[in-house]
C-alpha cells in the first residue's frame, strides 16, 4: 500500500460551531482554487492555468472546526510564497508593502475575503510542520483594506476593437485591446450607446470612460464606457515626412549618432 504523502499546508474555516458538513462545497472549492494561486506564485489576471508542477491537491479533510490538509507537487515552493503573501499582508499599512506582489494576490485574496464573509468566518493558512502559528489569516474586511491601497480610478480613453456589445439586463462590451492578453469586460452607461457600439463589431474605437487600475500596473480591472469614437489613422509616410521637416533630419548629418548621443548626456 502507498504510503500518504506529507502535506505542505492546511487551510483552516474557523468559527464558534463550525464543522467541514456545514461550508457549502462550492466555498470550499474557491477558497482552495485561491490558495492554489497564492502558493503556485500564479497572477490570474494573466495567466490562465496553474502550471501542473505547481498543482495543489487536497489530502484530507478533519474537524476543528475545518481543517483541509493540501499537498502541493512543488512544496518549497508553495510554502516559500504562502510566507511571502503572509508578510505583505502584515504590513499593509507599511509604506514599502511590494506592490507586485499585490497584483498577483489581488484576485486571490478577494475570493478569500469572499468566503470569508458568505460562511461567516477566517480563514487561517497554516504550515504543515507547525500547526500552532499561522503564516497567514484573512477575514472579509482584508480585501477592502488591500483595494485602498491597490487601486486607483479615474477617466481615460481606451482603444481596442469591440467584440460584443448588448446584454439582456446589465448593458455590457467586449474590447480587445492591444497588449493585453484577456478581453476587457467594459460597463456600458445607457442603453443607445451599446446599440451604437453594436453597430461597430470588430471594429476599432477609442472609448472615453472611468477606469479601475491595479497601481504599477496599470492593469484596468472596471471600465466604464460613456461615449466613443473611431480613430483616424493618418497615411504614415506623410507623419515621418513632417516629422524630418520639424528638425529630425539634422540627424541624418551626424556620422554615427549614437556615439553622439552618448558623448552629449
Amino acid at each position: 500500500m502507498a504510503k500518504s504523502p506529507v502535506p505542505t499546508f492546511e487551510l483552516r474555516f474557523v468559527a464558534p460551531g463550525l464543522n467541514p458538513e456545514s461550508i457549502p462545497l462550492h466555498s470550499v472549492s474557491e477558497a482552495l482554487s485561491a490558495v492554489q494561486d497564492l502558493a503556485s506564485g500564479r497572477d490570474p489576471l494573466e495567466t490562465r492555468h496553474v502550471p501542473e508542477d505547481k498543482l495543489i491537491g487536497l489530502l484530507k479533510v478533519r474537524r476543528g472546526s475545518a481543517v483541509y490538509s493540501c499537498v502541493s507537487r512543488a512544496p518549497d515552493e508553495a510554502r516559500q510564497n504562502l510566507r511571502l503573501v503572509g508578510r505583505m499582508l502584515s504590513s499593509l499599512d507599511a509604506p514599502n508593502t511590494e506592490d507586485d506582489l499585490m497584483v498577483s494576490a489581488f484576485r486571490p485574496i478577494e475570493t478569500l475575503s469572499s468566503v470569508a464573509r458568505s460562511v461567516g468566518c477566517r480563514l487561517e493558512i497554516y504550515p504543515a510542520s507547525d500547526r500552532d502559528n499561522p503564516i497567514f489569516s484573512i477575514e472579509s474586511g482584508d480585501f477592502k483594506k488591500l483595494s485602498s491601497r491597490l487601486l486607483l480610478a479615474g477617466d481615460t480613453t481606451v482603444v481596442g476593437t469591440v467584440v460584443r456589445a448588448g446584454g439582456a439586463t446589465d448593458m455590457r462590451c467586449l474590447m480587445r485591446v492591444p497588449g493585453r492578453q484577456r478581453i476587457l469586460y467594459c460597463d456600458v452607461e445607457d442603453r443607445k450607446l451599446v446599440q451604437r457600439l453594436g453597430q461597430h463589431l470588430y471594429e476599432q474605437v477609442a472609448a472615453t470612460g472611468t477606469a479601475v487600475w491595479i497601481h504599477r500596473s496599470w492593469y484596468i480591472l472596471n471600465f466604464t464606457v460613456r461615449s466613443f469614437s473611431q480613430p483616424r489613422l493618418g497615411d504614415p509616410t506623410k507623419a515621418i515626412a513632417k516629422l524630418r521637416a520639424a528638425g529630425l533630419k539634422a540627424w541624418d548629418s551626424i556620422p554615427n549618432p549614437e556615439d553622439y548621443a552618448k558623448e552629449t548626456r
